[in-house]
């Protein structure tokens, strides 16, 4: 015999499993406006910084040792500054190396916006992306880079702290909390230094050179 609680257990678990759904959503995926959401960090569809708008690509989070979770970050671009080099990559599911290899040497206006999961130590976070330009940049270079960073990071980079990285041309602007220049960096090969880090061959996040490539085919120069 059917207990006459069933029916309100079902409405019950109908209810939970909706509401399980909709978090999972809204921990990763796109927003209503067109931005995104990745790990529970919202990504607005555009932002700008050096006074130059830039549009959302996508991006993806930065683990550490494959679990622990560092970092959500994701790139932004000038799509009319870039469209001579990338239009003709648009509407891809999966980009080729060549658009990747645009990407980190173009020299328009270009973003890599990071959103914490967790605090650290701010010479941790300097000390990790000084060693993966390494092998990228002079030694003299890398270090104005991590005086750089450490100047606008404070002590501690805090849980939910936000970075922007910014380069047009050869000068990379840094800047904390908010799309605002902190610092600047002048050295030639620099910016596609820091983006090679992030979409380049050997990439420090390859969920992120992923989602940058898929919501690029996906976001820019579709409706033209």
């Amino acid at each position: 015999m059917e207990s006459k609680f069933a029916p309100w257990v079902n409405l019950l678990l109908i209810g939970v499993i909706a509401y399980a759904l909709g978090a999972m959503d809204m921990s990763s995926g796109a927003a209503a406006d067109g931005g995104t959401s990745i790990d529970g960090a919202f990504f607005p569809p555009e932002l700008k910084m050096g006074g130059v708008r830039q549009q959302l690509t996508g991006g993806g989070t930065r683990t550490k040792y494959g679990v622990a979770k560092v970092y959500a970050v994701a790139a932004y671009l000038d799509a009319a500054g870039a469209s001579s080099s990338l239009k003709k990559f648009s509407g891809k599911p999966k980009p080729p190396a060549a658009f990747y290899d645009a990407l980190a040497k173009g020299t328009f206006a270009k973003t890599l916006y990071l959103q914490f999961h967790r605090a650290v130590p701010a010479p941790t976070v300097a000390e990790a992306l000084a060693e993966s330009l390494t092998k990228r940049l002079p030694p003299g270079t890398v270090e104005k880079f991590r005086a750089a960073l450490l100047s606008v990071c404070g002590a501690e980079v805090a849980k939910g702290a936000k970075l922007y990285f910014m380069c047009k041309g050869e000068t990379l602007s840094l800047g904390s909390g908010s799309p605002s220049v902190g610092a600047t960096v002048k050295e030639k090969g620099t910016c596609a230094a820091l983006f090679d880090v992030y979409v380049g061959k050997t990439p420090i996040s390859p969920a992120a050179k992923d989602g940058i490539g898929a919501g690029f085919g996906q976001r820019l120069y579709l409706a033209e």
